[in-house]
């Protein structure tokens, strides 16, 4: 699979092998990953930190 800078939240949450979106939005809160939101209001997360945040796991 490839992905481009960024990604969709259901994207991520493949790459990061979470199930739940209440996860994300916990690490979001935690401060373990940005979530970025451009004018569209949709969001959208880096794939160079998900990938940091997969290997810590």
């Amino acid at each position: 699979m490839e992905y481009g800078e960024y990604v969709s939240r259901k994207e991520a949450m493949l790459i990061l092998g979470i199930k739940s979106e209440t996860t994300m939005i916990k690490y979001e809160k935690k401060g373990k990953i940005k979530a970025h939101r451009p004018l569209s209001n949709r969001t959208r997360y880096k794939v160079c930190d998900l990938l940091k945040l997969q290997n810590k796991g």
